[in-house]
């Protein structure tokens, strides 16, 4: 790497061509419809993602939304509810969320990613499913912990 950085003819390697293709036809279908369009499908999603959460009386990792991302939402679960409790009943339903990564608080939340083809693709319905998804999912683990509470 020292030599192709200073100009010298040296093996270093060979490039892969299947990721040279991989890269080409990623490229090819982001920019098939106009940046503007595939952003703002993003953040349309986003929003009804946004809203469902709010509406579910649930919170945000990113209380303002000037940090809030648009292919990504952290939702803290209610309390004493752990990604374990939950994440099962949305794999479930066909859905598949994540756990949280930070390192503080990573059993109190899950990620919901709202991105790519799930968005920007008017036949799926993706993001619907996985908001029905989540709501059944906190609910029957609440229900869960209700009843071994009892």
């Amino acid at each position: 790497m020292q030599n192709y950085e200073a100009g010298k003819p040296s093996y270093f390697a060979t490039p892969s061509p299947q990721l040279v293709h991989a890269l080409h036809t990623t490229l090819t279908q982001i920019t098939s419809i106009p940046l503007a369009d595939r952003f703002a499908a993003h953040r349309k999603a986003s929003q009804k993602v946004k809203k469902a959460v709010a509406d579910l009386g649930l919170t945000q990792l990113a209380e303002k939304p000037e940090n809030q991302a648009n292919g990504m939402t952290a939702i803290y679960l209610p309390k004493g509810m752990t990604p374990p409790d939950v994440l099962p009943k949305l794999m479930q339903r066909g859905v598949v969320f994540a756990g949280g990564l930070h390192k503080q608080i990573a059993t109190q939340y899950i990620r919901f990613g709202h991105m790519g083809v799930s968005v920007t693709d008017p036949n799926r319905d993706d993001i619907d499913r996985a908001i029905v998804a989540l709501k059944e999912g906190i609910t029957e683990a609440q229900q869960a912990m209700d009843a071994s509470a009892k």
